[in-house]
C-alpha cells in the first residue's frame, strides 16, 4: 500500500513563491500550476517557487498540449527540473477550452487529435529528458527533426509523468504509458460538466476501466484524485447544497471522494485513509481556493504510511 501524500493547486493570485513556501512547510508534496489563458503562465511560476523551496516538487496540473509544440515544452520543463535540483513532475491533459486555444491564435485539434497528442508527448518525452535525438517520421508541421534537449534535465527519463482526466480513451493512454493516472470526476461537455463519475461507485469505474487497460503495469501506476472541494467546514449539507451540482444530490457528493469535506480534521484524515484503502488512491490534490484548512490535514498525514498521528 502507497503512502498517502497531497498536491496543492496553486488558484494563480498572490505569488507562487509565498504559496510554495507555506505548501512546503505544510508538508505538501507537491505545488502544482494550471495551464490556462488569462492566468500567470506555469512554467515561469515554477521555476520561481523552486528557487525558494528545497524539497516540495513542483508539477503542471496539466499542460494543455494543444499550446505549444512539444519541443519547445520539454526545453521549458527541462529548464524546472535544473533549476530545482531535478524536482520536476509533468501532469499532461488534452485540453477542453476551445476559447482558449483558438484565443493564441492556434487551430483547436478533434478530441481524438488533442488524445493522440498526449500518448506522443507520454512517449517523446522519456526520450528527450534522457538525451536521446528524436527525429519524428513525416514533414507534419510540429513534428521533431532531429531535436535535442542540451542540457538534459537531472532526472532524465525519470521526470514522473501523469495524466489527468475522466473519460475512456484519455484514461487508456495514461493506463498504458503515465507513472499516475488522476481521476477528476467529471467530463467537460458543450452543455457545462457531466458529473457522471463524481460518486463514490463512479470512481470505482474509473479505476476499473484503468486496471484493464494497464493489464500488467496496473500495479506500476500511482492513482491519484482531483478533488474539488476539500477540508473542514462547520456544515457540510449546507456547503454541497448551495454548490448545485448538476446530475447530482447532496447525499452523493456528501460521499464522493471528489468532495472531502468534513466537520473536523479527523474526519477529513479517516475519509482519505478510506479512500487509499478502499480504492488504492495514494495521491491526493486539492485547489488551493476551494480548500478549507486542509493543511492541517495534511501536516497531520504527510510523510507516514497514511496513518493518523
Amino acid at each position: 500500500m502507497r503512502p498517502l501524500r497531497f498536491g496543492l493547486v496553486w488558484d494563480g493570485t498572490g505569488s507562487p513563491v509565498d504559496v510554495a513556501r507555506r505548501a512546503e512547510q505544510a508538508g505538501y508534496a507537491s505545488l502544482l500550476f494550471p495551464d490556462h489563458t488569462g492566468m500567470v503562465a506555469p512554467i515561469p511560476a515554477m521555476a520561481a517557487a523552486a528557487a525558494v523551496t528545497r524539497r516540495i516538487r513542483l508539477g503542471t496540473q496539466v499542460v494543455n498540449v494543444a499550446f505549444r509544440p512539444l519541443g519547445a515544452l520539454a526545453q521549458e520543463l527541462a529548464a524546472v527540473d535544473i533549476v530545482s535540483g531535478g524536482r520536476l513532475d509533468v501532469g499532461l491533459g488534452a485540453g477542453y477550452a476551445e476559447s482558449e486555444v483558438r484565443s493564441l491564435g492556434l487551430p483547436f485539434p478533434s478530441a481524438g487529435e488533442r488524445i493522440r497528442e498526449v500518448a506522443r508527448a507520454l512517449d517523446l518525452l522519456p526520450r528527450l529528458f534522457a538525451g536521446e535525438t528524436v527525429d519524428e517520421e513525416g514533414v507534419t508541421p510540429g513534428r521533431l527533426a532531429s531535436f535535442r534537449l542540451e542540457p538534459v534535465p537531472p532526472q532524465g527519463a525519470a521526470v514522473p509523468l501523469m495524466v489527468g482526466g475522466n473519460g475512456d480513451r484519455l484514461l487508456a493512454v495514461g493506463a498504458a504509458r503515465a507513472g499516475i493516472v488522476q481521476f477528476s470526476g467529471f467530463s467537460p461537455t458543450p452543455d457545462g460538466p457531466d458529473f457522471g463519475n463524481f460518486s463514490d461507485s463512479g470512481l470505482a469505474e474509473r479505476i476499473g476501466h484503468v486496471r484493464r487497460a494497464a493489464g500488467d503495469r496496473f500495479d506500476d501506476i500511482e492513482l491519484s484524485v482531483l478533488v474539488q472541494w476539500a477540508g473542514v467546514v462547520p456544515d457540510p449539507r449546507a456547503r454541497i447544497a448551495a454548490m448545485e451540482l448538476p446530475g447530482t444530490g447532496v447525499d452523493q457528493v456528501l460521499t464522493s471522494p471528489f468532495a472531502l469535506l468534513g466537520t473536523s480534521v479527523d474526519e477529513v484524515c479517516a475519509r482519505l485513509v478510506d479512500l487509499r484503502d478502499r480504492h488504492g488512491v495514494s495521491y491526493v490534490t486539492v485547489f488551493d481556493r476551494q480548500s478549507y484548512g486542509f493543511d492541517e490535514v495534511v501536516t497531520r498525514l504527510a510523510g507516514g504510511a497514511g496513518e493518523q498521528r
